[in-house]
């Protein structure tokens, strides 16, 4: 008979969170239950309540871990040198779309939301919106409509991320980083003036 390695706290934290996640990104937030993800880490119900007192303290602390990857990756990725030649909102999306390939679980949850996820879901997605306004606000810099450029470029953005996690054989990044730099070659470039 094979024994159970017995895991740390926050071993066994991480192990009841990586079960949540893979169960919300499948099914969505109505199949997670303390009884489905005790059998499936293969615990008792008790030792999810000694982690998180209740199913919405899990799902909030799940939610919390998975956007603390998703910001980290975020970061990393608009923090990197704009390369020669290289436009910095497609710069930028290069290293999201790396960051979306080595993390789609974590993705997925905020680009392709389940239905019934708590509050605190819709409070963080609208935190993360700002953050990416903000940073394409530095992106833009100053143009005849900044705001109509910010919004262009963000929903340019996210369709790529969507494109890339629904079906990444038939979008390869080489491919969206192409119709991104044609985009926002358009919302970056300062418009020649119009001559009557």
């Amino acid at each position: 008979m094979a024994t159970r390695r017995r895991l740390s706290g926050p071993q066994r934290r991480a192990q009841i969170l990586d079960v949540t996640r893979r169960i919300v990104v499948e099914e969505g937030y109505h199949a997670v239950t303390f009884e489905r993800v005790a059998t499936e880490c293969g615990v008792t119900r008790t030792v999810l309540y000694q982690q998180f007192d209740t199913l919405p303290r899990l799902l909030i602390s799940l939610i919390d871990r998975e956007v603390e990857h998703a910001f980290a990756g975020f970061r990393q990725a608009v923090a990197r040198p704009v390369p020669p030649g290289e436009d910095p909102f497609t710069a930028g999306l290069a290293g999201v779309l790396q960051a979306v390939d080595a993390a789609p679980a974590t993705w997925r949850m905020f680009m392709l939301p389940a239905e019934g996820g708590p509050p605190e879901l819709h409070q963080r997605l609208a935190r993360a919106r700002a953050v990416t306004r903000s940073h394409l606000q530095k992106v833009t810099g100053h143009q005849d409509d900044p705001d109509l450029s910010i919004r262009v470029l963000h929903a340019l953005a996210d369709e790529l991320v969507r494109l890339r996690l629904t079906d990444p054989d038939d979008h390869p990044i080489d491919r969206l980083l192409a119709q991104s730099r044609r985009i926002a070659r358009a919302c970056l470039d300062h418009p020649a003036p119009v001559h009557d």
